[in-house]
């Protein structure tokens, strides 16, 4: 039997967990990481942003992490990490579909949506291939000094001051303790389940549902876009070298390409339009899902799968105690959203940022901890209101458009702060702590369920809601949102 001592244990070992025992260990603290699986391992939430890129980059500045900074840009990682796995993502992708018919192009692009979020390659987004990027992030951990364990089963843990672990790592027995503990288990909520903490997904209003995979051979949409007679030569960024999204009534479509050639894919669903069907094959409803839309199922006419598909249950899930005196739980382990609008991992690391910045700082921990949990709280429900409006929206594609330009206008006021200098680390994600715009998401919420719920929207009713969003939009407008001259074809500013 081993014995250790360790300032702080962190549970998981994906990215959020590796970075946080990794930025620990940079403080000078013992940090014990455990992982009960091994790396490298498949994992999707896979697509970076604006955000994502900012946060990261700041954590590697105050922290002393430069080989993990050229992560921050497409560009600068696949010149220093070639071997690590990602994707081009030049911005946001949205395409409209019926079910049964061909997509068919539009002239002014009233059935598309782009939204640049970087001015070319070089600076570009990514998408992660987890696999590679988890992996890399745990050994970045284990070279600082990270005392790493993996394929290690928690045979009893013990909350309290200190915290007691029992681990068995291959039949060996290894006892932990320490002060204080990080939950980055994700959806394994290792601290909620030893603390009996009460699931409170019932409170959150978006419900949805996925069937996913990997696959080879999927066509790219903008030569299949052009074969209908799109203009693409009006798209502000390669509509493939994004977050692609095929919207339809009732759920949509993520497509992220990777430089392997291999394509993250999965059909959201909404759950109570669509509720799970248990009796059916995952591999036999991807088939069907693709049957309803002639245009991707063409896109996807020579994909092969190259691992099984997964299908899920209720993707949201959120728990009621985030925090306490001596532990504190990773956004992504206190709960999950929808993967619309790609803010799982900026999301995550906003709060690594924030956790680290009170651990630092060392003074008043516990008090501190239950503002970061109360500012998370804000953060999803902002979240929750802008996918669940964009939901109702789906069947309209311009109510769609519309409710979505709070999910830019925060993003873009967010990123404008931390690229000028005036973001507070405590600020919260998405500008969710400017209390205007959040009432503002919570009245047009409101307006867009009303609207999408009736027999039919007026064009009128539809340009009266759309200049009421552009008036809200927080710290003026640089990007042009709501802009009926730009066709929803909007470049980076």
């Amino acid at each position: 039997m081993r014995k250790l001592d360790a300032d702080i244990v962190v549970i998981g070992s994906g990215f959020g967990g590796s970075l946080t025992a990794l930025c620990a260990k940079r403080l000078g603290l013992q940090v014990v990481l455990l992982e009960k699986g091994r790396h490298p391992r498949f994992a999707i939430g896979e697509s970076s942003t604006p955000l994502a890129d900012l946060a990261l980059r700041q954590i590697c500045d105050r922290y002393d992490l430069p080989r993990i900074r050229p992560l921050t840009q497409y560009g600068s990682w696949r010149r220093t990490y070639p071997n690590v796995m990602r994707g081009l993502k030049r911005g946001f992708s949205y395409f409209h579909h019926v079910a049964e018919k061909p997509f068919s192009p539009r002239d002014d692009h009233a059935n598309e949506l782009l939204v640049a979020a970087n001015p070319d390659d070089e600076h570009a987004d990514t998408h992660w291939f987890r696999a590679d990027v988890d992996h890399f992030f745990v050994k970045e951990a284990e070279a600082a000094g990270v005392s790493y364990f993996d394929q290690t089963k928690i045979t009893s843990l013990h909350p309290g001051e200190p915290w007691r672990f029992t681990l068995d790592r291959d039949g060996e027995e290894i006892r932990v303790e320490t002060p204080f503990v990080v939950d980055a288990s994700g959806e394994g909520g290792v601290v909620a389940a030893a603390l009996e903490i009460k699931d409170d997904r019932g409170s959150m209003l978006t419900d949805s549902r996925t069937v996913y995979g990997h696959f080879t051979g999927v066509r790219r949409w903008r030569d299949m876009y052009e074969a209908l007679g799109g203009k693409s030569d009006d798209h502000p960024y390669d509509c493939d070298a994004a977050a692609l999204h095929h919207i339809f009534d009732g759920g949509w479509m993520w497509v992220l390409r990777f430089d392997n050639d291999v394509v993250s894919a999965g059909f959201v669903l909404d759950r109570k339009r669509f509720p799970l069907d248990d009796s059916l094959e995952a591999a036999t409803e991807w088939s069907y899902w693709l049957s309803r839309f002639p245009s991707i199922q063409a896109q996807f006419a020579d994909a092969e799968p190259i691992r099984p598909f997964v299908r899920t249950g209720r993707l949201q899930r959120v728990w009621s105690r985030a925090v306490g005196r001596n532990w504190v739980m990773l956004p992504y382990t206190i709960g999950f959203l929808d993967p619309l609008h790609s803010s799982g991992i900026a999301h995550n690391l906003s709060g690594i940022e924030r956790l680290m910045a009170i651990l630092e700082d060392g003074r008043n921990v516990a008090d501190k901890l239950v503002e970061y949990e109360r500012s998370l709280r804000n953060e999803f429900e902002l979240m929750d209101r802008i996918v669940h409006g964009c939901y109702a929206g789906f069947a309209n594609f311009e109510l769609m458009t519309t409710f979505s330009m709070h999910y830019f206008a925060g993003a873009v006021a967010s990123e404008h702060r931390r690229r000028d200098g005036r973001h507070d680390i405590h600020d919260g994600f998405l500008m969710a702590h400017d209390d205007s715009f959040r009432r503002t998401v919570v009245d047009h919420h409101r307006r867009v369920c009303e609207l999408a719920g009736g027999e039919r929207v007026q064009t009128e009713e539809i340009a009266r809601f759309l200049a009421d969003v552009a008036a809200s939009i927080p710290e003026g407008n640089p990007a042009g949102l709501c802009d009926p001259a730009k066709r929803n074809m909007y470049e980076c500013t």
